[in-house]
């Protein structure tokens, strides 16, 4: 009876660890993640294996760093960065929040909806656009506890068998990609700059947290919780790690054997012109919709996470929460207006110095939480 428990047990562990994987790669495959893997093949062309190198490096292996140094400090990142100081922390974190919100990330995944539309429906205004998405997201956070949840369970798969429908087909109607004249120091270069700016370590702090408390959860009330949410995290942050792997890899391929169709198309319109391209007209259309609901449930999800972050952390409660919502959707709507690519220029010199500072913290924070652990089994062997 002890075996059969046993077995159901360990069943029911690998069911989790899938299903994290899973949601691991669809809380990184975001709006960068739709169109830098592909902008770095369009730009190696023929050299898109060290371009796509540089891309893992800064666009897998550093988030990866990133998720495990969080998971050492229980899931929670404030410990991770009060090491350096309570007020430090709190201005870092919030730095980093207004990157992956309403000055950042969140006004680029409405770009990248609006890019996918655009493909529809060339003459429609950005502006008006933008203020219909804006709008929309403020009457579903309005009630986030119910409105999310649904979101997710419906467009992240969605999401997920959208994309693989275009890598799928792409692969099918791919060619050898043209030979290019870019170096392989220039190719890795240029992979790594595009994996800084999908911004995902700085995601990867915030999203350890969630994968650490489901799998806590999970465990609550056993002898060994850590130990074994800290496993079944890790497994499952190995698992999404190898899902996207694959998936960027196939991106960079195919940015780089349709760069010429792409030569006069807009970052943010890639992804949709390739499904065009490979699955015609009628199907590009649920697949360029399909991108719209995704690049929704992420806005949706990063508005939350940074609108709870004004309402309990930087005014106290003091202030209505629609009144933070309200905030954090207006500077949405503004920023979005500057388009992709102003997004881009204002965020590139920001990532550009921010990153190998947050690189280096992160390295720091492991050694650091290694050597202690050390220091602690000497002492107590000595005793």
């Amino acid at each position: 009876m002890n075996g059969i428990t046993h077995i159901g047990t360990r069943f029911k562990k690998s069911i989790s660890v899938i299903t994290g994987g899973f949601a691991v790669f669809a809380m990184f495959f975001g709006s960068g993640n739709l169109v830098f893997p592909i902008l770095a093949g369009k730009v190696a062309t023929s050299a898109f294996i060290p371009a796509f190198v540089g891309l893992s490096l800064t666009g897998i292996l550093v988030p990866f760093l990133g998720l495990f140094g969080i998971l050492l400090y229980k899931g929670c990142y404030q410990k991770f960065f009060e090491k350096y100081g309570k007020i430090t922390a709190f201005i870092l974190i919030f730095f980093m929040l207004l990157l992956i919100g309403p000055l950042g990330v969140i006004p680029r995944c409405v770009t990248v909806a609006y890019g996918s539309f655009s493909v529809l429906s060339p003459q429609f205004p950005l502006s008006v656009f933008s203020l219909i998405m804006c709008s929309l997201v403020f009457l579903l956070c309005l009630n986030q506890n119910q409105v999310v949840p649904i979101l997710g369970a419906i467009l992240a798969p969605a999401k997920i068998l959208s994309v693989g429908f275009i890598l799928v087909f792409g692969l099918l109607f791919a060619n050898t990609p043209d030979q290019g004249f870019m170096t392989f120091s220039a190719a890795f270069q240029e992979g790594s700059l595009k994996g800084y700016q999908m911004m995902d370590l700085i995601a990867g702090f915030f999203f350890a947290t969630v994968i650490a408390r489901h799998f806590q959860r999970k465990f609550q009330g056993n002898e060994s919780s850590h130990l074994s949410s800290f496993k079944l995290s890790l497994y499952a942050i190995l698992i999404g790690s190898g899902l996207l792997l694959i998936v960027y890899f196939v991106l960079v391929y195919l940015g780089a054997t349709f760069s010429e169709a792409l030569t006069e198309k807009a970052p943010e319109q890639f992804l949709s012109v390739i499904a065009y391209l490979t699955l015609g007209a009628s199907a590009g259309r649920i697949v360029t919709i399909a991108i719209i609901l995704s690049c929704l449930t992420t806005i949706i999800a990063l508005s939350t996470v940074f609108t709870d972050f004004l309402y309990d952390q930087l005014f106290k409660q003091r202030l209505n929460r629609h009144l933070c919502l309200a905030i954090t959707m207006m500077t949405t709507f503004l920023m979005s207006n500057i388009g992709f690519s102003g997004i881009m220029a204002l965020l590139g010199p920001i990532l550009f110095y921010l990153y190998p500072l947050l690189i280096l913290l992160t390295v720091l924070n492991i050694i650091s939480w290694f050597w202690k652990r050390n220091r602690m089994v000497s002492m107590d062997t000595l005793t």
